[in-house]
């Protein structure tokens, strides 16, 4: 996606790889619930998921549509053997044939589907490359909550020297972050712009996509710790479902 070409060399302080590897009780839960040995992160980003996928022991593998963050999670993935390839993840068999026991579809990444059909074709793609028996979990940090109140402006991190700031616009099932990045500098500042096209994907969205797949024992969180998901509350939406 052209996007990510202007936010991948920032893309880490906005998800800092301190911040994903604070997930891991959570994944550690669900590869021991699930006896998984092998995991695929279709849309891997920069790559940290995939890097503590590793240290925790697993087999692990990862795609995404967007060379700048392949490339990206390289670098941050050097030393370790993990094989990753640009594909999307509507058509993850043109990459990975043999099957794993889990996929991941993280940080907001099923919402760039902005049709039903587009969503469904997305989820029985990562349902095919899963062996019977396998988990899937999908990570959106758009809710309920987020489109029920429909914030204008949210500060979305604010460091010393780095800031981002989304302004939001709510078009009919879609939402828009427009993403704003301010670098401190010793001259000013500089500073980065694109924007975001997303489903509105609410709960609801979610449930009926899926059900138009052979997922089973959809189990719904709003965080990592496993806590069930508040339509009113949760800043994010986790699916965990079954092949």
């Amino acid at each position: 996606m052209e996007e990510y070409q202007i936010l991948a060399d920032v893309y880490d302080i906005l998800n800092p790889k301190e911040e994903i590897f604070d997930q891991k009780p959570f994944f550690e839960a669900l590869v021991k619930k699930y006896s998984v040995l092998k995991v695929l992160d279709c849309a891997c980003g920069t790559g940290w998921h995939l890097s503590m996928f590793h240290d925790m022991g697993l087999t692990s593998f990862g795609s995404d549509i967007s060379p700048e963050m392949i490339a990206l999670a390289k670098t941050n993935l050097e030393g370790k053997y993990v094989p990753i390839k640009q594909e999307d993840f509507r058509t993850l068999g043109n990459s990975w044939g043999d099957g794993v026991d889990m996929i991941t579809c993280l940080t907001t990444s099923l919402p760039h589907m902005l049709t039903d059909d587009d969503v469904v074709t997305a989820l029985s793609s990562m349902y095919d490359r899963l062996n019977d028996g396998g988990v899937l979990v999908v990570s959106n940090g758009i809710t309920d909550a987020l489109l029920t109140t429909k914030p204008k402006f949210i500060p979305a991190r604010v460091l010393p020297r780095d800031a981002f700031y989304f302004v939001m616009e709510y078009p009919e099932n879609q939402l828009i972050f427009n993403i704003v990045y301010v670098k401190k500098t010793n001259e000013g500042f500089d500073h980065k712009f694109t924007a975001l096209t997303y489903n509105a994907m609410r709960k609801s969205v979610l449930e009926r996509c899926i059900a138009k797949t052979s997922f089973r024992n959809m189990s719904y969180y709003g965080d990592y710790d496993m806590s069930p998901y508040d339509p009113g509350a949760s800043t994010k939406l986790i699916v965990v479902a079954e092949k």
